[in-house]
C-alpha cells in the first residue's frame, strides 16, 4: 500500500527544525528535573520551568522588550476546538500571553498544532511560518537562560 503524503510537505518552513529543537528541549527539561511522574508517565512541569529563578517574569519582559516573538505575543496560536456539531477546528482567537507560563503554553501550542492539528491544510502560511520561527527563538533563548537545561540541551551530559 502506498500513502500519498504530498499534503504533509506543506508544513511551514523550519517545521522539521522546530520538532528537533522541541524534542531536545523537552529531554533537557526532563534531565534538569523539570518533570514528574503522573500515574507511571513522565510529564514535563512547564510551569515550574517558567517560574524558575533563571526564567521567571524577567524572561517574558525580555522577550517583549527584544521583540523576539511579536506574533506569539499579539496573535498567539489558536487552540484546537470541537464545535457543538462535533466538528474539529481551531478557535477564532487565542488569549494573549500575560505571563511566562502563558508564553510557554503558546510555544507548546505551536508545536502541538503542527504535530496534531493538520497545519498543512492551513490558510495562513505567513503567520504559521512566523509562529514556527518565533517558537524556535523562544526555546533557544530559554535554553540559554537556564544553566541546567542549557547543560543538557547542549549535549554536555
Amino acid at each position: 500500500m502506498t500513502v500519498d503524503l504530498t499534503a504533509a510537505n506543506n508544513l511551514p518552513p523550519r517545521s522539521d527544525e522546530l520538532f528537533r529543537i522541541f524534542a531536545r528541549f523537552e529531554l533537557a527539561l526532563k534531565m534538569a528535573r523539570y518533570c514528574r511522574d503522573v500515574k507511571g508517565s513522565v510529564e514535563i512541569t512547564w510551569d515550574s520551568f517558567a517560574n524558575s529563578k533563571h526564567i521567571g517574569t524577567k524572561f517574558l519582559k525580555h522577550v517583549r522588550d527584544s521583540q523576539l516573538c511579536p506574533t506569539i505575543l499579539s496573535d498567539p496560536p489558536k487552540p484546537e476546538v470541537i464545535d457543538q456539531s462535533g466538528a474539529w477546528g481551531f478557535a477564532a482567537k487565542a488569549a494573549i500571553p500575560v505571563s511566562t507560563q502563558d508564553l510557554f503554553g503558546a510555544v507548546r501550542r505551536v508545536r502541538n498544532n503542527l504535530f496534531h492539528g493538520g497545519k498543512y491544510f492551513d490558510s495562513e502560511p505567513k503567520r504559521d511560518a512566523a509562529l514556527v520561527a518565533e517558537t524556535i527563538a523562544v526555546l533557544l533563548l530559554a535554553a540559554e537562560w537556564e544553566p541546567d537545561v542549557n547543560f543538557f540541551f547542549e549535549g554536555r551530559a
